[in-house]
Formats: C-alpha cells, structure tokens, sequence
C-alpha cells in the first residue's frame, strides 16, 4: 500500500532580525557592570565572613544538672503569674538558653561570656557547603548605660560593623526573622534588664513562662504529637541500661505502638511522621538538627546502634525520613552520590549504606504512603522488638572501597557487576515481611 501527497506543503518562518534598541545599549551596559562589581564585592565579602572552623568550638550537650537547672528558671507558680518575677542568669545559663532558641533555626556552636562591665558573644553559624567555607561567625558585645542596653564591636567574620550601623542593623534582622515572634514576646513581658559583674538580671510578668510554651506549642502545630514521641524517647533512654548498646528498635518499637494506640486510618500518616521525625531527632544530634523541628532536649544521649554499628541507624533513618516527605527519587540519588564520594575522598563506598539507604526509603514509604499501610506500618513495629525485622543483615557486603578499588571491582556505577549486588540488596529487603 503507498501513500502519496497530493499538495506540496510549504512551511514558511519568519526571519528573526530582532536587534537591541540603540537607546538600550548604554542602560544594558550599566547594568552588567553593577551586577559584576556586586558580584566581585560580594564575593570579597563572604572570603572574609565564611571560615572552615567556627571561631567558638565548644560542646553544647545539656545533662541533667542543666535541664534541672532550666526547669527551675523557668518555674512559675500560680501566685507569681501575676506579678514580677526576677532571675539572675549566669554565663551557662545564656549559652543554653542563645543555643536553644538558635537551634530552631540554623546549627550554630555559642560561647557568652559576662565581664564585670559587658556580655561578649561569640556566636558561628553553619551554613550550606561553599567556596568560602562552612561557618559563619559573629561576634559583638552588648553593654549599659542610662538610655538601656547597645551593641558594641560587632563583627562578621574579620569585618568589623560600625557601632551605629550595628545598632540599626541587628533590631533589623531581628524583626524580619522568626525571631521577631521572641522579640515581641519579650518587649510586652520583660520589664527590666540589668547586666551586673556576675550576671544578667532579668525582671519579668510570671505569665511570660506560659506564653512561651504557648509559641513552643503553636510552632509545632503541623506535629500537634511530636512533644509525645519525644517525651516518650526521653523516657525510654531514662530507663536503659547504659552497658548495653542501645538499639533502633528499643526507640521504635514503643514509639510505634503508641502511634497504633493513638491513631486510626485519618491520622495514621501524621503519626508515623511524628515517630520517624521524633527518632530522628534523637539518632541525629547535629548533622539533620537543623531541619528538624525539635520540641525538647533529651535527658540522655546515646548511640544508636543495628547490627553492633551506629552507622546503619543513620543511614536507615535519614532516608525514611526523606522518603516520609515525599523525596524518594532525591534520596536514591543522594544515597549514591554520597557513597562515590567517600570513595573519592571520603570513609570509602560502602553497599552496607546503600542496604540500610534502601530499606529506609522503603521504611519511609510504607509509613506513609496509605492509611491502610501505616496502620499496617504501626501493627507490625509494635509486635517487633528486632531490627532484623525491618534491616536485613548487610554485614557480608563490601564497604571501605577507595576510588581506584571501587573502579577495578565494579567499574562504574549501574556498571553489571555493580547491578547485581543491587539485585542482591533488593532480594534481601523483599524478603522481609514487613515490605511484602
């Protein structure tokens, strides 16, 4: 059978001639020069206010004498809701309290220091990797005179801000921020400041305790039960015995079987991800706490083990945790891309990750993907107490491979011979009852 045209089919474009008006020129001109120069200046800028290290390097972790401590400063009892009440906060009580209320917002490390005529602060700040570095350092120090409290010697980095320009600059930051919620917080319940050579005094309305709990509460309103999972890890680790390991499973198991408790089909999903939020919070103590909305700080910090290795929890959790909010095909991407890093310059590429990666986005998915599967999810960590049940064994699979090793065992990645011990991670993932 043959087909044939029986009209001639002429397509005609028309000629793009488009030219640049004159009278544009000149203006266009301008402006590339004003976004290089920008770029240039800002550019020396962040050489000079990014750094590799933060320029205060200490530990932040609160114990027991610390949270008690907190509670007692923070305690309002119903007759002095109504009326002023007066604290004196030393220098570590004002390192918890400027880290606290930071976490919420970005990594930082704090060191504050009271001198008998100022408060020096020294604050760093993580930031996404760059060219520049990692952290971006602040320090000033705020004194008193007659007219109330002022910044002085405020610098970023190794720039050095104008006093005046300080003065101006910080409320501004401040009041475009989230911490603009604190700030008027703060100016309608706090009534006096005194800084002394010991302390800083901070006179107060008794109802200011509950408004903050209130702004605590409102922050979390799209985990209305997180504080529940947390307070249920803090009292899980209370209670472990600190000569035994403890496992990803002694957090999940009682976590999941509250969730079941709790919920039903409507709100099965917002459960799981409080749980999966909630644990964690807690596996991680640095590397994801600035995503993650944290309600409270634990009493206890212990590794979290799987199979005798604190490694696999990470790995397992952090990619539920991106797969419970629907970034599946970037956490693959990301499992294996981290993974050809470290063999590059790095711990080495490891299949042991990529199993635990693997089972954390199934983990992650099955928690959140129907509300008859998460009540399923729910039901079957709660009747679990083995993390075998939900990680299969990955202990015989090849790890600490350096580029060169990597490259004359597999080839490439996607490579046959690296497919199959995918294949091989497949398998053993579906053979667990909880992914079938």
């Amino acid at each position: 059978m043959q087909f044939q045209l029986k009209h001639k089919i002429d397509f005609h474009l028309p000629s793009l001639n488009w030219q640049i008006p004159k009278w544009a020129i000149k203006p266009l001109k301008t402006l590339m020069i004003i976004l290089l120069i920008s770029f240039c200046l800002i550019s020396i800028l962040l050489c000079f206010a990014i750094d590799n290290s933060p320029q205060p390097i200490v530990p932040q972790g609160l114990n027991r004498d610390d949270i008690h401590r907190a509670k007692q400063l923070l305690h309002v009892t119903p007759e002095e809701r109504d009326s002023i009440k007066t604290v004196s906060l030393n220098s570590k009580d004002l390192n918890i309290a400027i880290n606290y209320l930071l976490n919420h917002y970005v990594e930082n490390t704090t060191a504050i220091r009271i001198d008998p005529d100022r408060i020096a602060f020294q604050i760093a700040i993580f930031v996404p990797k760059s060219p520049w570095g990692r952290y971006l350092d602040f320090s000033f120090n705020i004194r008193q005179n007659e007219k109330g409290i002022y910044l002085k010697s405020l610098k970023i980095g190794e720039i050095s801000i104008p006093d005046k320009t300080a003065n101006w600059l910080v409320p501004f930051i401040v009041h475009n921020t989230g911490l603009n919620q604190y700030w008027q917080l703060a100016t309608q319940y706090i009534k006096d400041v005194q800084i002394t050579p010991q302390s800083l005094d901070v006179s107060y309305l008794g109802s200011l305790a509950e408004q903050t709990k209130q702004l605590a509460i409102k922050k979390h309103k799209d985990y209305p039960s997180l504080h529940i999972y947390q307070q249920k890890i803090n009292e899980i680790v209370n209670l472990h015995d600190p000569e035994w390991r403890l496992s990803i499973m002694e957090l999940m198991q009682p976590l999941f079987a509250t969730a079941y408790q709790r919920s039903d089909e409507d709100h099965a999903i917002n459960e799981n991800h409080a749980v999966i939020i909630a644990v964690a919070s807690y596996v991680f103590k640095g590397e994801l706490r600035r995503y993650l909305p944290i309600g409270l700080i634990y009493n206890k910090e212990y590794p979290v083990f799987a199979y005798k290795r604190i490694d696999i929890p990470q790995h397992f959790i952090a990619a539920a945790l991106l797969a419970a909010v629907d970034s599946t095909v970037l956490t693959q991407q990301l499992s294996v891309d981290k993974e050809v890093g470290d063999s590059q310059h790095g711990s080495g590429f490891s299949f042991i990750d990529l199993l635990a990666d693997q089972a954390g986005i199934r983990f992650g998915q099955m928690a959140t993907a129907s509300p008859e599967q998460a009540r399923k999810l729910q039901e079957f960590i709660a009747n679990n107490k083995e993390y075998a049940s939900i990680i299969p064994n990955p202990q015989d699979l090849p790890e600490h491979m350096d580029e060169e090793s990597f490259k004359q065992r597999y080839s490439e990645v996607g490579s046959p011979a690296y497919q199959a011990v995918i294949e091989q991670i497949d398998s053993r993932i579906k053979q667990l009852a909880i992914y079938n």
